[in-house]
């Protein structure tokens, strides 16, 4: 029987856990424990991104939005990307995104709207608006090693605009940019800006499939900003202060905190009080082998 995944517990119940698994979250919650939120009142700027809120991740997202208002004050990812640039970070931010464009970011964009919070969205066109269940299952399981959910279609897509969300490119088809010819990055790159920019009005910010370092190159960074995108995000940890010297959106490399609804609490939070414990002007930054 045809059935997309609706919710978090059937997603962990479909994947095996492993020791490392269980290693790992030992691990977090024994080093939660001796972090302080205290760091959580430096000036910086978080970038978070979500994949997905499933229906029994409604209620997480909410306590958690309680929870990190406390502290900081939401703004939005242009916004953001802005404070960066021209050094103007004087209290602690807080701006989040998604990626894949599943069609429970929806209700994400509805949670977030409750507290006055905006997202950029990094759709993948050539999968938005796919209603066959066979071909979304197979981009699911090949593509992004995941059960089939049901995506955005574009009226979707327009009104997290007319919400007050922004959509930014996550390639045609989610594309491993590292393993990708030069022509075949320059061609969807061309491709998915000006799908985008007619779908969608102007289009600024890029966030590359997989988000780690290894999964990206310089020939997919310069393709970027070539087809016209003004910022492009990675999925590395990491949160952004005052850059030493001045930057502009070419040379900055926006780390953003990869966060799962369903894990602990403790452990969420383990991420972000040890990355603005450990924020570094250097987080503006690619490592020197993009150059």
């Amino acid at each position: 029987m045809e059935q997309f995944m609706t919710r978090y517990e059937d997603l962990k119940r479909s994947k095996k856990r492993t020791l490392r698994g269980y290693a790992r979250d030992l691990a977090l919650t024994g080093l939660s424990l001796s972090t302080s939120e205290k760091y959580l009142d430096k000036p910086r700027v978080q970038f978070l991104y979500l994949h997905h809120i499933f229906q029994d991740e409604e209620k997480r997202l909410d306590a958690l939005m309680k929870k990190l208002a406390k502290q900081h004050q939401f703004i939005s990812y242009s916004d953001a990307v802005e404070k960066i640039l021209t050094g103007s970070i004087d209290k602690p931010y807080i701006t989040f995104s998604s990626d894949d464009g599943f069609k429970n970011n929806l209700r994400a964009a509805e949670i977030l709207n409750e507290y006055n919070a905006r997202a950029c969205f990094f759709i993948n066109p050539g999968i938005v608006g796919e209603t066959n269940f066979d071909k979304i299952n197979r981009f699911c399981k090949e593509i992004l090693d995941f059960p089939a959910v049901e995506f955005l279609n574009w009226d979707e897509v327009d009104k997290l605009q007319q919400w007050g969300h922004e959509i930014g490119s996550h390639t045609m088809m989610h594309m491993n940019i590292a393993k990708a010819t030069a022509a075949e990055i320059t061609d969807d790159m061309a491709q998915t800006y000006r799908v985008l920019t007619e779908k969608c009005g102007s289009m600024k910010h890029f966030a590359f499939p997989y988000g780690r370092f290894f999964h990206f190159s310089e020939v997919g960074r310069k393709a970027v900003f070539d087809a016209g995108f003004t910022t492009c995000a990675t999925a590395e940890r990491g949160c952004h202060t005052n850059p030493a010297l001045p930057l502009t959106s070419k040379e900055l490399c926006i780390r953003r905190d990869h966060t799962v609804l369903g894990w602990d609490m403790s452990h969420i939070m383990y991420f972000l009080i040890n990355n603005a414990k450990h924020a570094s002007v250097n987080n503006n930054l690619y490592p020197d082998t993009f150059k």
